[in-house]
């Protein structure tokens, strides 16, 4: 394995992310003293997308988690019209760095949501599919390079026409509604799981995801490796693909099966394709497992990952079958953020629910890993028998930890 991991490390002090404070759904929070001024003047535009949580801005508000299919594509229409003004505008670095960090992020998860209706349909799928997948790496490109602190530069055009003629045809379905959130949309969480995993992502031609909740992790992971490669000149992942398939999300609609969706994929790629299937979050293991059975059928090198477990299923005797560490290639020591906890906090994003919740303006809580609960080395060498696997589940421990330490350094 090349160790990648040391050449791209100094990219880390180079990373704006330290100085955000990110909150429990991955939203970014802002003083209110250092934005609010600047904030006021511009009002109509900054309040489509900020939300006042004293003594922050958040990032987020209820339009992010809209799941109106018409307030959607809006929002895709203001983004594109709105980043061009504030670029222009006569604002602080800082602010106007944040700015269009969050109008970025927002238009990722607004067209995660489009793609997540349309590769659902097959009608909409040989239309659209391939143009809003290239776009979403257009969107992560840029994104990566404001996390890197590049120059503001010029937003990733996107066609008025190509929206209006997607929504055009999905209403000709009787298409109203899109998921309201991918989970991973978590930017740190994904920072920190790719420095962790950059060397064995290297080794894989593409990456898979199941749709909707990972649905930002190939794309991000790609522009990440793309951006961290260039002084490396290493070759890259070729693209990414996803999978429509769930054994506990069955609200949303494919009329493709899993083994049709892997029986075209079979025709995309030769069977020596190597593939990264990384899901956002597990707990049994079990739609990682059935989903890598099927592509088994067609490719012969598939490694398995996600980025968030249920560990205290594992640890704590969960009245489930939690995942066994020799069937997941790429263990984090992330743990899983609950849906009950999510979900309530996403209802104070909304401003639908009014909590007591407050982040301290040093010390946030940005992440949680099995290593504040247990002692994580001592378990592993306790349950895990093969020695190299041992040894790849400490390699990513441990950079994760690093990576968190350095990011939390420079926050302080």
């Amino acid at each position: 394995m090349n160790d990648l991991y040391k050449m791209i490390k100094p990219f880390l002090n180079q990373t704006v992310l330290s100085k955000y404070k990110f909150g429990f759904a991955g939203e970014v929070y802002i003083e209110a003293d250092k934005f609010e001024e600047e904030y006021n003047q511009y009002l109509p535009i900054l309040k489509k997308y900020f939300s006042l949580k004293k003594p922050f801005y958040c990032n987020r508000n209820y339009t992010y988690y809209s799941t109106d299919l018409d307030e959607t594509t809006d929002l895709v229409k203001n983004i594109a019209f709105d980043v061009p003004i504030i670029l222009n505008l006569e604002l602080s670095y800082d602010n106007k760095r944040y700015i269009i960090f969050s109008l970025t992020e927002y238009m990722l998860s607004c067209i995660a949501k489009l793609v997540g209706v349309i590769f659902s349909y097959t009608s909409l799928d040989v239309n659209y599919y391939k143009a809003l997948k290239e776009y979403l790496i257009d969107l992560t490109d840029y994104l990566t390079q404001i996390i890197f602190d590049e120059e503001l530069n010029q937003f990733p055009s996107l066609s008025f026409g190509l929206i209006d003629s997607i929504i055009s045809d999905m209403k000709e379905l009787n298409i109203s509604c899109v998921r309201e959130y991918s989970e991973m949309d978590n930017i740190l969480i994904m920072f920190i799981t790719y420095f962790a995993l950059c060397d064995y992502i290297g080794d894989h031609d593409i990456i898979i995801s199941p749709l909707q909740g990972a649905a930002l992790i190939p794309p991000f992971f790609i522009s990440m490796q793309k951006y961290t490669n260039i002084m490396n000149r290493c070759s890259g992942l070729a693209g990414y693909e996803y999978v429509r398939f769930s054994k506990y999300d069955n609200n949303h609609y494919c009329k493709l099966s899993l083994i049709d969706q892997v029986h075209l994929l079979s025709a995309q790629y030769p069977e020596s394709t190597n593939i990264l299937l990384i899901d956002d979050n597990t707990g049994t293991a079990t739609t990682l497992k059935s989903i890598k059975q099927e592509l088994s059928k067609y490719f012969k090198n598939i490694s398995t990952c996600a980025l968030e477990y249920y560990w205290e299923g594992k640890i704590f005797n969960a009245d489930y079958p939690a995942f066994q560490l020799d069937e997941i290639d790429f263990l984090t020591p992330l743990c899983y953020r609950y849906f009950k906890i999510l979900e309530e906090h996403i209802k104070f994003l909304k401003n639908e629910k009014d909590i007591n919740f407050r982040y301290d303006l040093v010390r946030f809580s940005k992440i949680n890993m099995i290593y504040d609960k247990i002692d994580y080395c001592l378990y592993i060498n306790n349950n895990c028998i093969e020695t190299s696997t041992k040894t790849r589940i400490f390699s990513i421990y441990e950079r994760i930890k690093e990576v968190m330490e350095m990011l939390s350094r420079t926050n302080s």
